[in-house]
Parts: C-alpha cells; structure tokens; sequence
C-alpha cells in the first residue's frame, strides 16, 4: 500500500505542551565507491573538523526512568531505562474511537506492563499498530497489542516473515521442547518468557509514505531506504513536531547497523530538515537533532573509515584494530563497533560483486 489514507474519527487535535511524566507501574540512502569516501582521520580529529569545524564533545547518558511521558494531550512516549541490549521506547496516540501504538517491544512481561501503562491512560481499544522495523526487541509483543491493524514497511514485512521462517525451520531440526541455545544478549529472565512470543506480522504495509488521520490528527509514516534495517519508517506528528524515530535514532549508546549505514547518514539529514522539535529514540532518552547529529557524526566516521579501509585491502579484523573511535568507545554497546564495521565490509563486498542486499 503506497501514500494510502486510513480516516478515524477524532476529537480535534491539541497543541504539543512540554513533557510531562506520568507515573509509572508500582512494579515497576546509497554507498558509494571504495574510495570516494576514504579518510584516515584519527576519531578525535575528524570530530573537530565535522560540523563546521565544531567538535561534538562526548556526552554522557542522562538518567531517566521507565514509564510515561506525555509529549502533549493525547500523545505518550513510553522510555524503558536503560536502553541497552532488546530494552527498547514504544509510544502511543490516544483517540477517541481507540489507541495508535508505536512499537511493541521484547518480553512479554514489558508489553504487559506497557500494556498496563496505557491503560492507565485510556481505556479506549487498539486500532493500530506501527512497527518501525522488524527487530524483535520492537515487535515480539505483536501478539499482545489485541485488536489492533499491524502497519509497517513492505521491506519490514519481508524481514519478518524470513526470519519466522528460518526459526521455524530451526524448530524442526531440533528435538521436541528443544529451543537451542540462548542468544548472549537475550537476559536470563526473559528467557523463559520469550517461549510464549508467536511471529504476528503487520497486514498493512507500505512503500514510501502512509498517512493515518486520527481525526484531526496526521500521523506520517516514512521510509527513506535501508538504514538500521531494510524497512525502517520513521512516526511523525506533524502537528506536535514530534518525531518517533524507531531504531533510526540512538541516543547515547553505539548504534548497530544491519542495513545501510551510508545511507543512514542521509537518513539523518533527512531528518535534521525536517520540522522537529522532541525526537524518540528506539533506544536512550528522549532528545532532539543535537543527539541525532551525535549519532551520525559516529555513523560518518564509522562509513568513511571503514571504506578506507576496505579500499586499502585490510580485512574487516584489521580495520577494527586500526579504526579508533576515542570517546566514543565510551557510549554503552560499544562492542558494536566490531559488528558494524562487519557489517559495512560485507555490504561492500556486495556492492563490489553485485549481490543482492540482505538485511538482519
């Protein structure tokens, strides 16, 4: 479905105040050649020369709690401290015939409490569900958000219907009650848990834009090409100049590319032009085009340094090792660099052999 209109009928839309904590639960674009880009910059120098000539100094995390914040009437950001490992934001639009979630989160245990907090706010039923990408620490609480139409990318939708597969397949090889190996990053107390989690997959997809009205309230959806992962889109309240921007925004914590990350920094320009005032992260606090400008500075770097690299030969391992990332080795995740630059050598492999993209 492209630039499709879903109407719903609502109150009139109200102007986005400051944001404001309600209480939570008691318990609780393209890349280009090898060597277009290349740079060999130490981190810390080409910080000082990003951005005009401004450095971007490390800054760390703030604190903040899981919970409900209010971005204005009727409009809800749920954060879950402290944004590490499948411990992701979801958010909400409140209207009168019913509820717009935004993501849905790892463990059951944090829909149902996710569930709880909206609840708290409203009793109206869900209408819709907005995947902002195919992650499981965004969409295994599918299932639990009942009622509600499921809206994602046609390229999300491919993700997950592959990866059910090949889970599926991997449950077939397996003995009975057999559910293989623990993935490192999977804590043990969701372990058991997640054996509840049943693939539930959007219905409605789009290719480039989707607006859903909630009366007077738009809700744009866009993608902008393969970034984080392939079908990424990005939540926008026009009206409140609030931006969910899923997985396409990290705030002080390394982010993980499975997609494009060249392009990703385009992503980010993308959004630096648009009308935004409070940016949801998929991970971290809420922020604003400061932290997304953090972000894609360490992006930038990571795509030139790596193409640099690449360009010269090295193999992936030996590009880690001479890759310094300085302060930013201090950000939470920052093994992701590793991964990342994995990442950026197998899509230029790709980019160089002509195979088809994959996404993770």
């Amino acid at each position: 479905m492209v630039g499709a209109v879903v109407g719903l009928s609502r109150r009139a839309g109200k102007r986005a105040g400051r944001p404001r904590r309600v209480p939570p639960a008691p318990d609780g674009a393209a890349a280009g050649s090898r060597a277009a880009h290349a740079s060999t910059l130490p981190a810390a120098r080409y910080r000082a020369r990003s951005n005009e000539g401004r450095a971007m100094p490390y800054r760390p995390r703030p604190p903040y709690q899981t919970g409900v914040v209010e971005l204005g009437e009727d409009l809800y950001a749920y954060l879950q401290w402290d944004g590490g490992w499948g411990i992701s934001n979801a958010g909400f639009l409140v209207g009168d015939d019913g509820l717009l979630v935004i993501d849905a989160l790892m463990a059951p245990s944090m829909t149902r409490r996710l569930i709880e907090a909206m609840r708290r706010v409203s009793p109206a039923p869900f209408r819709h569900l907005v995947n902002t990408h195919m992650h499981a620490d965004h969409t295994n609480g599918n299932q639990f958000i009942t009622g509600a139409e499921i809206v994602a990318h046609e390229a999300c939708h491919a993700e997950m219907a592959e990866a059910a597969r090949r889970a599926a397949e991997a449950a077939a090889a397996r003995a009975p009650g057999d559910r293989g190996p623990r993935p490192g990053w999977i804590q043990d107390s969701w372990w058991e848990e997640l054996a509840e989690v049943r693939p539930t997959l959007p219905v409605t997809t789009f290719r480039d834009h989707l607006t859903l009205h909630y009366g007077e309230t738009e809700v744009r959806l866009h993608h902008h090409g393969p970034a984080h992962t392939l079908g990424d889109a990005l939540v926008y309240f026009p009206q409140s100049k609030v931006l969910f921007a899923g997985d396409l925004a990290f705030f002080y914590s390394m982010p993980l590319c499975r997609g494009d990350m060249a392009n990703w920094v385009r992503v980010c320009d993308v959004i630096t032009g648009m009308d935004v005032e409070r940016i949801i992260p998929g991970h971290g606090p809420i922020g604003g085009k400061r932290e997304l400008e953090d972000m894609q500075e360490y992006l930038d770097f990571m795509v030139r340094e790596t193409r640099a690299a690449y360009a010269e030969g090295l193999s992936a391992e030996q590009a880690a090792a001479r890759i310094d990332i300085d302060d930013w080795a201090k950000w939470p995740e920052a093994e992701r660099k590793e991964m990342n630059i994995a990442g950026l050598y197998a899509l230029l492999e790709r980019e160089r052999t002509g195979a088809p993209r994959a996404g993770r």
